[in-house]
């Protein structure tokens, strides 16, 4: 797959993910759990420290990236800027499957956490992501066993 061709996807991908919710709005979220978060940065600390607890329990090793709370001040400036940090994220770490791996790992735990705050919206949306950014990564390293392998151990 070349970089356009890739470039492309990106755009399909993301599309796609918004035509999951319908046309519903998505609303920043500016609430963790129902507790009001007036501050940005304490937004995206808070889901930081979430993944980062979570990726010890369930791997047993530290984070590599900050884009899981890139993806929560994204989402707290508004949907553009989500769409614009996921793009350059995926056309930026495309070739490292350490960083791309982990992003597509947020993108789905994202939508957990969504799911688990009744952001139903915000759920659909990644969980629609998710699934588009997983699979063009696939596609992307169709043919280089390592990087398929070492994606495919990091998101199971």
């Amino acid at each position: 797959m070349n970089k356009k061709e890739f470039n492309s996807r990106v755009v399909s991908v993301t599309t796609d993910a918004m035509t999951a919710i319908s046309g519903k709005s998505l609303e920043s979220t500016h609430n963790w759990f129902g507790t009001p978060v007036t501050n940005v940065f304490i937004y995206g600390a808070i889901s930081e420290r979430n993944m980062e607890r979570q990726l010890m329990e369930l791997k047993g090793c530290k984070r590599k990236t900050t884009f899981m709370s890139d993806l929560s001040v994204a989402e707290w400036c508004g949907w553009r800027s989500l769409l614009y940090t996921i793009k350059n994220v995926m056309k930026s770490w495309k070739d490292d499957e350490t960083y791309i791996a982990e992003f597509v790992l947020c993108v789905n735990w994202k939508a957990w956490e969504h799911s688990a705050r009744g952001n139903d919206v915000w759920a659909a949306f990644y969980s629609a992501l998710y699934e588009g950014v997983r699979d063009l990564m696939y596609d992307y390293y169709e043919g280089d066993d390592k990087k398929t392998s070492y994606l495919f151990e990091y998101l199971d």
